[in-house]
């Protein structure tokens, strides 16, 4: 393998300054084409930084424009605004050419337009060769140090002596709004503390923003701080500079240890070759080059390159003299044209690309072959994860045999909440529960805190499948989420010797108090294929985080999200600690699924709609944007304190299926279940329908439940009264029939869900096609005026 990527690498051994030259040009120009067509776009980073991308690109990544290889080397543009560059060499090296995902030339044209491949900032699914979506600044940051994680994981999961299967390197380019932001600082420290040295970023390093110089709001020692993060901090003095070599000895001084992820700061000219009064200041940042006919001149045609007398100059006029004579263009080569020998040096490296990513495949089955009788586990997981399917078969039959023991001693002592209070003359003890006036006392049911319940739950799923892989940002012996003795702990190998279990190999990560970094770099190990990436964290810290589980939305990862103290009932701690709005702002994020469940029963099912996304076998070599949507990070939210159902429900639906619904009919007005003694219910004649629909989700479908209790025995009450009042009238008397109040107590765990399901579903559940019948929905995580008006007539929420 490493012979492979040297080939590489050496393909354009007869490069030289001259062709360096061209291709930088080429790029900038290409790049600037793209701002100008679109009338939008930013040009000052792909100018400044266009000698890196002409050395990543064209010597230095091993990468393959056909196929998805799993050992290529990945590139994060955190400075995600410069996406014209990234798409400009997307393009030249040929990713998805010919096929629907080709980053073509016509997909260069529709820069910035609705419905293209080429979208302002760059998206993970959208875009050939995009690994991640990034644009907020910091985000990108973060997601390659979770890329490098996964690397790492994978590597001391499944490489063996002579078959280095996971062995590639994570690029970044970042800018001084990386820098700035948290999430980056984050993500660097816990980096250097992992000691990611396969982690390489570039600081474009040009002391601009947009308002104006960075020295107005930044002036600390970046490469210092990064120092004392543990990073390894080099530095190319002259970034501006068209020579690869400049660059590949960077890299090569930074793959020299393996200790620490290493930081290379550029000095570079933001703008440069833009001319005076635009390179190097603000200016140059966003927006079209108004002087573009004169720079395309000063590159692109050969009486302008012959003009300083510069040798390098001359040779790259005589290359375009040529191209022109090619095209039977005379005085300079058109807007969107790339010239035929800089095509050709970057279609040969992709070339050679697809070629090393064949002969990892054989490498892969060879693996296979190898170690299939000595660790068949191991290669059979590997075999499933390359197919696509992340999740052994035999994860579900463990979670359905704790929901079993669950449902034993939660069901022993749980009591019937009957619709029926007609006077019963039954012997039987059990049907003590249906007579007149009675209704089930208030024993309570061994019920476990929400929290414990999603923990336990995730434990079975982590037991069986190691392909899961997660942490909490120092908040697990609160909100769940670590088993040593199954997971071990995600630490550089030099913590062996003072923790057991400690190696890359670990399954837990110590993200320590990092929230927004430990949400961003879950997106980065999603993006990596193979990897099922979880968190477990105060619902109200995921606030911090929100960006990052935006960008997961958008990106449609499949990662799972456990917030635990949901509501108000989080005991001492106070307003600070209390999400009251955190679920709505979750429930308006698109993309995005919320669960938040009401029983264990629920718990278990939010699972297994989260787990259905990584059972089904897809091939991983392909590019996949899936439509109709089918990927997405699933959030469950859930209590500190005791979750479960003061009564059991009376209908057919268990609480695990009702969750793939969004909402379901959990106790009707009728009993579907016959009351003891009674025969048949009064629904199996005709419909029964409600005077009142009471909805919850979580712990409030207690409340509401207990609702429904209050409601019948006030409506008892109210008639036993009613009736007194007639006594002394035998004929009216006995002409009253009793008129007791028809609750209905509707579960919700999930408005994304229930908003899928056709019209037919939501009437059915809610009643929402009568107008009589009262709808009020009830849940204490909710502040008012947050969208519960699409689901019932009024709504008792949080005031505050």
């Amino acid at each position: 393998m490493v012979t492979e990527t040297i080939a590489q690498n050496d393909a354009c051994k007869g490069d030289s300054a001259v062709m360096d030259r061209l291709s930088v040009s080429t790029i900038r120009l290409l790049s600037a084409d793209m701002v100008d067509k679109a009338n939008s776009g930013h040009l000052g980073a792909p100018f400044g930084c266009a000698p890196l991308a002409n050395a990543l690109w064209g010597r230095i990544m091993k990468f393959s424009p056909r196929k998805r290889w799993m050992n290529r080397d990945r590139f994060v543009l955190s400075a995600g605004h410069a996406s014209a560059l990234q798409y400009s060499m997307l393009h030249l090296t040929g990713h998805g050419l010919g096929g629907p995902y080709d980053v073509s030339m016509d997909e260069l044209k529709l820069f910035r337009q609705a419905g293209s491949s080429t979208p302002g900032h760059p998206e993970f699914r959208l875009t050939c060769g995009v690994e991640v979506t990034t644009g907020p600044l910091g985000q990108g940051f973060a997601n390659a140090v979770g890329i490098a994680i996964a690397e790492a994981h994978l590597a001391a999961r499944f490489n063996k002596d002579g078959f280095p299967i996971f062995d590639y390197n994570t690029y970044c380019l970042c800018g001084d709004g990386c820098m700035m932001e948290g999430v980056a600082s984050e993500a660097a420290s816990l980096a250097g503390h992992l000691k990611l040295h396969k982690l390489i970023v570039f600081y474009d390093d040009n002391k601009i923003t947009i308002d104006g110089t960075t020295d107005l709001a930044f002036s600390e020692d970046v490469g210092a701080r990064f120092a004392a993060y543990g990073w390894n901090v080099l530095r190319i003095d002259n970034g501006d500079i068209a020579s690869s070599h400049v660059f590949e000895k960077a890299v090569a001084d930074a793959k020299s240890q393996n200790e620490k992820p290493s930081l290379i700061i550029m000095k570079t000219t933001i703008g440069n070759g833009a001319g005076p009064g635009v390179e190097g200041t603000s200016k140059a940042h966003g927006g079209k080059f108004s002087n573009l006919e004169a720079i395309r001149n000063k590159w692109f045609n050969p009486t302008y390159l012959r003009k300083d007398g510069d040798a390098i100059d001359q040779e790259v006029a005589e290359l375009v003299q040529a191209e022109l004579d090619l095209i039977s263009e005379k005085v300079v080569l058109p807007k969107f044209h790339v010239p035929s020998k800089v095509l050709h040096k970057f279609r040969e490296v992709g070339a050679q690309g697809d070629r090393m990513a064949d002969k990892w495949e054989e490498t892969l089955q060879e693996y296979f072959r190898t170690f299939r009788s000595s660790e068949p586990d191991l290669v059979s997981d590997l075999e499933q994860r390359m197919s696509g399917k992340f999740l052994i078969d035999k994860w579900e039959s463990k979670v359905s045999e704790y929901l079993s023991k669950e449902q034993k001693a939660i069901y022993s002592n749980l009591k019937t909440l009957w619709n029926n209070f007609e006077a019963q003359d039954v012997d039987s003890d059990s049907s003590q529960e249906c007579k007149r006036r009675k209704i089930s006392p208030d024993e309570k049911p061994k019920y476990k805190a929400g929290r414990v319940y999603v923990a336990e739950a995730l434990k079975n799923i982590v037991a069986t499948n190691p392909s899961v892989i997660g942490g909490s940002p120092d908040v697990a012996s609160s909100c769940g989420g670590h088993w040593p003795e199954l997971q071990g702990h995600f630490l550089p190998p030099c913590f062996a010797k003072q923790l057991a279990g400690a190696s890359y190999a670990g399954r837990y990560i110590h993200f320590g108090v990092r929230e927004h970094a430990s949400l961003a770099i879950l997106n980065g190990i999603c993006s990596s294929s193979s990897l099922i990436p979880y968190c477990t964290l105060f619902t109200v810290f995921y606030q911090y985080a929100l960006p990052a589980i935006r960008m997961a939305s958008i990106s449609k990862f499949p990662i799972l999200y456990i917030g635990t103290h949901d509501s108000i009932e989080v005991g001492e701690d106070g307003p600070t600690h209390q999400p009251v709005e955190v679920l709505p702002q979750l429930r308006a994020m698109p993309n995005l699924l919320v669960i938040r469940p009401a029983n264990v029963e629920e718990c278990v099912g939010s699972f297994q709609v989260f787990a259905a996304q990584y059972t089904e076998k897809q091939s991983i070599n392909s590019y996949i944007d899936p439509k109709p949507l089918v990927k997405r990070p699933v959030f469950v939210m859930t209590s500190r304190g005791e979750l479960g159902l003061p009564y059991k429900g009376n209908t057919k639906i268990r609480g695990q299926d009702g969750v793939w619904k969004g909402a379901y009919v959990l106790h009707d007005c009728v009993d579907e279940i016959p009351c003891p003694g009674k025969g048949l219910p009064a629904s199996a004649n005709h419909i029964v329908l409600p005077d009142i629909v009471l909805i919850g989700s979580g712990q409030d479908v207690a409340l509401v439940m207990k609702a429904k209790e209050i409601l019948l025995k006030w409506s008892l009450a109210f008639n036993d009264r009613l009736k007194e009042g007639f006594e002394g009238f035998p004929h009216v008397s006995s002409s009253i029939a009793p008129a007791l109040l028809k609750v209905r107590i509707v579960s919700m765990p999930c408005w994304e869900l229930f908003d899928e399901q056709d019209q037919e579903y939501q009437d059915a559940v809610l009643c929402s096609n009568y107008r009589q019948i009262l709808r009020i929905y009830v849940e204490k995580a909710a502040t008012k005026n947050t969208g519960h008006d699409k689901y019932a007539h009024m709504s008792v929420l949080m005031p505050s």
